[in-house]
């Protein structure tokens, strides 16, 4: 790389002085040979700073520092062993019940439920006023907060699933 380099600037330098040359010899008059001369020589100045930058600023042309990698965790090889086992007994339970039919134990997602806007208290979905505060019932999305119908099962603007749709309407 260095040699290219070098040869590059030296060719640079050479056409610069020659094309300065040539415009001395005609007495001046053709201005292309002088700016061909003055923009090949500033190119080899160029080549002969730049480097120098380079390295100054970031350490030279491809030396470029790693980043350093955090060490892994250690963790002993008797709790993974313990953790790997569970995992593969977990998992090989889960299959078993899915060939034999039965379904895995799963929780039922937790029902949203409509609630007042001025005290809080829960509102059934047949209720016309609150029954804490008095307030005309206002059924609003739980995710939203966009007025609904109470018998709706789905928020019509955020798709949301409405309270009235866990009670078996």
């Amino acid at each position: 790389m260095k040699g290219i380099l070098r040869g590059i600037r030296w060719g640079l330098v050479l056409v610069g002085i020659a094309a300065l040359g040539v415009s001395f010899l005609t007495g001046g008059q053709n201005l292309g040979w002088v700016l061909l001369g003055i923009l090949s020589l500033s190119l080899a100045v160029n080549l002969w700073l730049l480097p120098a930058a380079l390295r100054r600023s970031i350490g030279g042309w491809f030396r470029f520092p790693r980043p350093s990698l955090p060490s892994p965790p250690s963790i002993p090889t008797a709790t993974m062993a313990a953790r790997l086992q569970e995992e593969i007994e977990t998992t090989a339970r889960g299959i078993a019940r899915a060939l034999e039919g039965t379904s895995p134990q799963v929780s039922p997602p937790a029902m949203a439920i409509f609630r007042c806007p001025s005290c809080g208290q829960r509102l059934d979905p047949h209720e016309v006023r609150c029954e804490g505060c008095g307030q005309p019932a206002d059924f609003r999305c739980p995710y939203c907060s966009r007025a609904v119908d109470p018998t709706w099962r789905r928020c019509p603007a955020c798709g949301g699933a409405l309270p009235a749709s866990g009670w078996g309407r």
